[in-house]
């Protein structure tokens, strides 16, 4: 599974993006955790500075209290609590529910630096005296009676400082400031802020797989559209056989990076039928030219053979050269007829045959070939097939021969003729030694004769299964090894039924 190509592409889209995603939800939550608390810290001060800019009275700190329960509730996400101690230390106010462990030595100290100095500069006035200058008149009286009580003065203050503390409720938000009569702090319950980032953390759960399995789906559809010059040329590819070499891969609507790689492999089929073109026709040719040559030479040894006396070495000799003549226009025979199959020009003359008739004949034959074999013949009647009679006769007698010359002399030979929806179903086996495992896959390879402890003293080309495999597909049907094993070696030959009634059981 793992070696999909879209798979990958849609595992590496989806380990990026989730590191990408998971990086991102990290920052994303340190990021909503600081401002969060910048935006506590912010709110704290600009309520604290004011109460500390000026001296307040004792009863103040309630007051302040009770007008920030009044805005945002006891119970709120919001929650501040108060606590102003005197310069000694000692507590003037405390909220009712301030937590135990939030005592003054928990809190945040202001520094005991130099108090923030304070200044308030009148606006700039170009016409007013400078500052030395006296004014020697007094002052008008409804001047003075206009001009109120001065205002409070504003003190320095020391701060803020803040902290996060931990308490048995949660955590805390705590800040003090300090002038030269009051430490005031405040703290805020960190719950609401938590409780947003557990939300955003909620969301992001959900989110993230979502955008994965987004992210999975897009990698696949994007693998697969980048696949599709590739299933293309795999197609193509499929669609090559020796009669089909003229297969070519469109390259109208390729895309850029694919063009040159369907150029070459239009260039390399083209190469190919070509090359297979000029074999084909080498063999075709060669078994012609040299069909004349060979009558000749066949004529020519049989007028010396007549000539001979009888029982003479020349005799034996004319007669073993004929045998060796005979052979090899054997061979050219069975050579033109594959050069025809290659090319698709295989003679076919069509027509109906009785197999029954062909299998009961064949089974004759190897009462005589073998008289001391147990030949054994199951067949139905009237078992008819459309084709050539004689190229399927040399089909027929080549797995017979097979038989014999690979069987045990004291061996079984099986004929077995049946019939399936569409197909004849021939089977010839044989006891002997079997075709080696790994001889098994080439049995229909050309001049292939396999184990050589198995083919020893045992005439043939290895051309007669090669043939018969090229006559049953050329006849729309298929010839296969289908068992070979220290029992029983068996060739199943399959055909299309003649007749819709042509096989009777």
């Amino acid at each position: 599974m793992l070696r999909s190509f879209r798979l990958k592409i849609g595992l590496l889209s989806v380990c990026l993006s989730g590191a990408l995603l998971l990086g991102f939800a990290v920052l994303a939550i340190s990021a909503l955790n600081r401002l969060g608390l910048d935006r506590i810290d912010h709110e704290m001060r600009a309520l604290a500075d004011a109460q500390v800019r000026r001296i307040q009275p004792p009863d103040h700190w309630r007051v302040f209290d009770d007008s920030l329960r009044s805005i945002y509730g006891d119970d709120a996400p919001k929650q501040f609590l108060v606590r102003a101690t005197g310069p000694d230390g000692k507590a003037l106010y405390e909220s009712e529910n301030w937590p135990a462990n939030l005592a003054r030595t928990t809190l945040p100290s202001p520094p005991g630096a130099t108090p923030e100095a304070v200044t308030e500069n009148p606006p700039y006035n170009r016409n007013a005296p400078p500052p030395d200058a006296v004014d020697a008149r007094p002052p008008r009286p409804r001047e003075e009676s206009n001009r109120g009580p001065p205002p409070p003065r504003r003190l320095p203050v020391r701060g803020p400082v803040y902290a996060t503390l931990q308490a048995p409720g949660g955590e805390w938000r705590a800040l003090s400031i300090a002038n030269e009569a009051v430490t005031l702090s405040l703290a805020m319950s960190l719950a609401g802020l938590h409780n947003e980032t557990r939300r955003f953390e909620r969301a992001l759960l959900v989110g993230i797989p979502l955008g994965l399995l987004l992210i999975v789906v897009g990698g696949w559809m994007i693998g697969q559209m980048a696949l599709r010059p590739v299933s293309l040329i795999a197609g193509t590819a499929e669609s090559v056989t020796a009669n089909r070499l003229d297969a070519r891969i469109p390259d109208a609507k390729a895309d850029t990076e694919f063009q040159r790689l369907i150029t070459l492999i239009n260039g390399m089929l083209e190469r190919l039928e070509r090359s297979f073109g000029q074999a084909t026709r080498f063999s075709a040719d060669a078994a012609h030219e040299l069909k004349t040559p060979l009558a000749i030479l066949q004529a020519q040894v049989e007028r010396s053979l007549q000539r001979a006396v009888d029982g003479t070495p020349e005799q034996r000799e004319y007669a073993d050269q004929l045998d060796e003549v005979q052979r090899l226009k054997a061979i050219l025979g069975k050579l033109l007829l594959l050069s025809q199959a290659d090319s698709g020009r295989l003679p076919l003359s069509r027509e109906q045959i009785s197999l029954t008739d062909k299998v009961r004949a064949a089974a004759d034959d190897v009462r005589m070939l073998a008289p001391d074999r147990k030949t054994t013949v199951s067949v139905p009647d009237a078992v008819t097939v459309m084709g050539d009679e004689h190229l399927l006769n040399q089909v027929i007698e080549n797995l017979v021969s097979n038989a014999v010359k690979f069987g045990d002399r004291d061996g079984a030979i099986d004929l077995a003729l049946g019939t399936s929806e569409s197909h004849v179903i021939l089977r010839v086996s044989n006891t002997g030694r079997p075709i080696a495992a790994e001889d098994q896959g080439r049995t229909f390879e050309r001049f292939f004769r396999g184990d050589k402890a198995r083919t020893r003293d045992i005439d043939g080309s290895g051309l007669g299964l090669s043939l018969a495999r090229e006559i049953a597909r050329a006849h729309g049907g298929e010839l296969v090894l289908e068992r070979s094993d220290e029992h029983t070696t068996t060739f199943a030959l399959m055909l299309p039924l003649g007749a819709p009634n042509g096989a009777g059981q």
